[in-house]
């Protein structure tokens, strides 16, 4: 999926997300999104065209057309009636970077570059997204917009000179949202078995401290997934292959 065309911020996907209700009609949904939250964007064009990215990833629905309506639970919203924005802010950017493939290829034009304090030229990032997508409108929008949500985000600040940007910080992940961070990698591609190494490593935590993942791991052990160590290999395997069982496991440990 390339469809990242215009920034977000976690204080806008917070908002969205605890104005939703279950079986909500989506036009009714929009209308109270574009009157409540991201008012510093000046027209309602602006605000429009940012929700409809926070709804492409973090609102599911049902129905097409004057039928579209949201589900009946939703994992992102019953965490942000919970949690503060700050809290979800690594699980928010985790999902859209595991969802949106220039996302996933600009961090990986990032990589050298992660430790906080180094720095980097954005025409760097955006020659490697278009030599592996094409020099086209959507793709050079979806690159540039995500520079813009990751400077949203904090863990990006502008550099000194135009089009220079240096890595500010990870974002610290509680244990409470541990959970949601599996169901932001997974939801996107839906594989039982996760490889432990390979998933702290994965490009959607790259902006994220995973030093406490192993700690998290066992947290959680037999309640979400089962973990074993074999010879070279550390992976867990997810008690809940079916996507309904997991939300409704994971919602529970939140509200429990």
């Amino acid at each position: 999926m390339i469809g990242l065309d215009f920034p977000v911020k976690p204080a806008w996907i917070h908002d969205v997300l605890r104005l939703w209700q279950p079986d909500q009609p989506i036009s009714d949904l929009v209308k109270a999104a574009l009157a409540q939250t991201m008012s510093e964007l000046g027209g309602e064009k602006t605000r429009r065209n940012s929700l409809t990215v926070i709804l492409r990833y973090f609102v599911p629905t049902v129905g097409g057309g004057q039928t579209r309506r949201t589900t009946q639970s939703n994992l992102w919203a019953a965490y942000a009636a919970a949690l503060a924005a700050g809290a979800l802010a690594p699980a928010y950017l985790a999902r859209i970077i595991a969802g949106n493939d220039v996302a996933r290829e600009a961090v990986s034009a990032m990589a050298r570059r992660h430790r906080a304090g180094s720095s980097f030229n954005s025409q760097e990032v955006r020659r490697q997204i278009i030599a592996k997508f094409g020099e086209r409108k959507v793709v050079t929008n979806s690159a540039n917009a995500f520079l813009r949500t990751l400077l949203a985000f904090g863990v990006l600040e502008s550099g000194d000179r135009l089009g220079d940007y240096r890595v500010a910080s990870l974002l610290p992940v509680a244990p409470v949202i541990f959970p949601l961070l599996i169901w932001a990698w997974w939801e996107p591609q839906g594989n039982p078995q996760i490889d432990l190494d390979a998933f702290a490593a994965d490009p959607a935590f790259s902006f994220v401290e995973t030093d406490r993942f192993p700690e998290y791991w066992r947290t959680y052990q037999g309640r979400l997934w089962s973990a074993e160590e074999r010879l070279d290999v550390r992976r867990a395997t997810l008690r809940y292959a079916d996507r309904d069982a997991f939300e409704h496991a994971i919602a529970e440990l939140l509200t429990g």
